[in-house]
């Protein structure tokens, strides 16, 4: 079969079997509780809630089934929740007004968007991956080895003698894509199960947006539908990366594969969602907690402290989806916490918020104890947050040699400009939006207050904090997430005050009329110029996302792709799962072992997290002689080294020194199999 249409089938089966963990879950407990006056909603915002409620509850609620008791046990678990989401809609009668339509269709096509974006595609003897694989390939990997081995799963990558659970890292939304992948059974894989779950977090993204434009807005239902169709819309604006962007690679002469690597990224909805779907899950789990804080006012006590079990599943879920994104959470929770009692405002919610805080910690412990005992040795020589301000990538290096104080003194006087470019309409919407509520509004509201607490908390983390695990600054990149969707949030007041408001100018003089006039004119063409670059910008991200691959590898690699895809399938459907495989450690980020891998590897790059720098590195080096050796003779060497460190297979590819041994190789044992790029041997005590 050709390959894009079986990515194609794969992914499309897994998005329609995705609803069992990611909208039964919420929509049955949204039911039963009657959050957000569920009961009293139309069937399509039913799913909408339940779909929001289950990323909240699911991610934690499946973990803590499937580590605690067993993985079956949470497919039961699941089952049950599937039942009875079937028996609540025989009672109802699914009927799609001309607005719920409207959204189907474009959370349909958003899930035909990010599928296509994702896959492999395939011509003649040619595979080509989108830029999003860098990524992919740990997150499939993980995937696939949760369904392989249970919850925590062994490290696919690293096995010292012995299984290693993989417990140093953030993994909840992996959960939900194995349980997909095992509910698919041989039609769905764990890439598959990967893809599906980036247009779900989407469509997640979509409804969280509806409902919290609901519940903070007492407006008509016709209002409601329309803010909430200009707040999905605003999805695809972004920033204004694309001048920087074009200028880079029109002097460098090379495409680059997104229009985030100018500058430290605060990355588009579209590209977010594509890359780091766990990350945009832990924000609507977040926003989930904190509508749910919302919704408890007025109510009855007992019904509060409910509501607030439920926001704790949220917040625990939200710590296992994605720390970063937790972390501004906890903060922006506290903070809240201390200024509704300082103002002295709804102090009957610090009760019950504080209940959230308690629930969440109680849940997450196990998932806290995994994390601290996989840390190993190399994950505590720096602490893992420390003081820097958000860089301006442009500037680095004229500044590297700076002093840290004068370094931090620039960084910091071009903020303004490195939001400007990076948020582009949604910087002028903020400013915008200050203008037209006031600081009154914001003391009027309890929703604006929230939402100013939370956008200070993402300013001031995003500005001046980073993260050390990694090189990257995911710290600084994701801990915009809930700013940006704040930001959103006030874009919609914008434009529905702009587009949709008229302004009393009937006390005015003529000449003060005109200027009013003129002035609202001119706001609403500036506004519309940011949201035009915007727009223009998220194009481009996707497209480059999609087909900027073969312009930064070479055409060469295209084929190697393809037959490495054959090579792994070979392995997938030939050999046994609980054979080790190994491939160079050397080759780093090497994507057909994350992407088409499925057995356990003695060590690779692709999941060594919590593995400690020294163990890692003498294992590669160990490991690598098998690959680096030339002019083979026999198998002697070869057949040691496998079996000191339990490797059963090994996958050799044309780039690896042993390569041009193969033929003498060949003649003392024949490949298990073979293409132009590829070559399978048994080796160890795996040889028959």
């Amino acid at each position: 079969m050709n390959f894009t249409l079986q990515d194609i089938l794969g992914a499309t089966l897994a998005f329609f079997l995705f609803p069992i963990v990611i909208v039964f879950p919420g929509y049955v407990l949204g039911w039963a509780f009657d959050l957000f006056d569920f009961r009293l909603r139309q069937p399509i915002v039913r799913l909408g809630i339940g779909l929001v409620l289950s990323f909240a509850v699911g991610p934690i609620l499946l973990y803590l089934t499937s580590s605690l008791l067993s993985f079956n046990f949470a497919l039961f678990t699941l089952g049950g929740f599937a039942a009875v989401f079937v028996i609540i809609s025989i009672k109802e009668k699914f009927i799609l007004s001309s607005n719920a339509k409207s959204l189907c269709w474009i959370g349909a096509i958003w899930a035909v968007i990010a599928i296509f974006s994702l896959i492999n595609i395939q011509w003649n003897d040619q595979l080509y991956f989108s830029v999003t694989s860098y990524d992919q390939t740990t997150r499939v990997s993980i995937i696939e080895a949760m369904t392989r081995t249970g919850i925590p799963p062994v490290n696919p990558s690293y096995y010292p003698g012995h299984p290693v659970k993989l417990t140093f890292l953030y993994y909840f939304w992996y959960i939900l894509g194995s349980m997909v992948d095992v509910i698919g059974g041989k039609y769905v894989d764990a890439r598959a199960a990967l893809n599906a779950s980036s247009a779900w977090s989407g469509i997640g993204l979509m409804a969280v947006i509806a409902l919290y434009i609901r519940q903070r807005n007492a407006s008509s239902t016709a209002a409601a539908w329309r803010s909430a169709r200009i707040g999905i819309g605003l999805l695809s604006v972004s920033g204004l990366d694309v001048f920087p962007i074009l200028f880079l690679m029109a002097r460098t002469g090379l495409i680059v594969g997104s229009v985030d690597v100018w500058n430290t990224w605060i990355p588009s909805w579209i590209a977010s969602n594509l890359w780091v779907p766990h990350h945009v899950a832990a924000l609507i789990a977040g926003m989930s907690a904190m509508m749910l804080a919302q919704s408890t006012r007025g109510r009855p006590i007992l019904k509060q402290f409910t509501i607030m079990v439920i926001a704790g599943l949220g917040v625990a879920s939200a710590f296992g989806l994605s720390v970063y994104v937790a972390f501004v959470f906890v903060v922006f929770w506290c903070v809240w916490l201390a200024a509704l009692f300082i103002l002295n405002e709804e102090r009957g919610l610090i009760l019950p918020m504080i209940f959230t805080g308690m629930v969440a910690l109680f849940l997450s412990i196990p998932f806290l104890i995994g994390l601290f005992q996989g840390a190993g040795g190399g994950a505590g020589e720096q602490f893992p947050i420390i003081f820097e301000v958000r860089s301006f990538l442009q500037l680095e290096s004229f500044v590297k040699d700076w002093t840290l104080f004068a370094r931090s003194l620039i960084m910091l006087a071009l903020l303004p400009v490195n939001y400007i470019m990076e948020l582009g309409f949604f910087f002028m919407a903020a400013i915008y939006w200050f203008k037209i509520k006031g600081k009154a509004a914001i003391r009027s509201s309890p929703f604006f207050l929230a939402e100013a607490i939370l956008l200070a908390i993402v300013f001031l983390i995003g500005s001046c904090l980073r993260s050390t695990l990694i090189t990257s600054n995911d710290l600084g990149w994701r801990a915009w997430l809930p700013g940006q969707f704040i930001l959103l949030i006030w874009g919609v007041d914008v434009l529905e005050n702009l587009m949709f408001t008229s302004q009393p100018v009937s006390s005015l003089t003529g000449e003060a009329k005109k200027n009013r006039k003129l002035k609202a004119k001119k706001n609403r063409k500036l506004i519309l110029v940011f949201l035009s670059i915007g727009i223009l910008t998220s194009v481009m991200d996707a497209v480059l996302l999609r087909t900027a691959w073969p312009f930064m590898t070479g055409a060469g690699e295209t084929h190697k792709y393809y037959s490495a895809r054959l090579a792994y399938d070979f392995l997938r459907e030939h050999v046994p799962a609980d054979v080790i495989t190994q491939n160079n450690p050397l080759n780093y980020v090497d994507r057909p072992s994350g992407l088409y891998g499925t057995h356990q590897m003695t060590i690779s790059d692709r999941t060594a997290y919590g593995v400690p720098f020294g163990t890692f590195n003498r294992l590669v080096n160990e490991v690598g002689q098998l690959f680096t050796i030339k002019n083979v003779s026999n198998w002697h060497s070869i057949d040691g080294i496998c079996h000191e460190h339990s490797i059963d297979i090994l996958i050799i590819e044309d780039i690896d020194p042993i390569w041009s041994s193969i033929p003498v190789l060949e003649l003392q044992r024949l490949s298990i199999y073979e293409n132009a790029h590829y070559a399978l041997f048994a080796c160890g005590d795996y040889v028959k």
